[in-house]
């Protein structure tokens, strides 16, 4: 009986664990005062440590680029200066 309970409780953990995890998300545009300078062009999950990793081009067509990765909590761990620091969740996993 003890052992039935205990393994209730691990499998409601985790169902827990699951239900609120989430991924980064990349902004569709990153604007400089105020002004778009930036459209997505790429977003992907990293297999090696599953970091979100958002890829913009400059809407002026002049070339730039510009590369933000976000831990999987959100937060910016490299990227260029326009990168927001932090980055909004999604509630489905990534």
């Amino acid at each position: 009986m003890m052992f039935t309970a205990r393994v209730t409780i691990l499998a409601l953990f985790a169902f827990l664990a699951g239900v609120n995890a989430g991924c980064a998300t990349c902004e569709e545009t990153l604007e400089i005062d105020g002004v778009v300078a930036y459209k997505l062009v790429s977003e992907y999950v990293r297999s090696d440590n599953g970091y979100t990793v958002c890829e913009y081009s400059s809407v002026d067509k002049s070339g730039d680029e510009v590369t933000c990765e976000y831990a999987n909590v959100g937060l910016l761990e490299d990227g260029d200066d326009v990168c927001p620091k932090w980055s909004r969740m999604d509630g489905y996993g990534c």
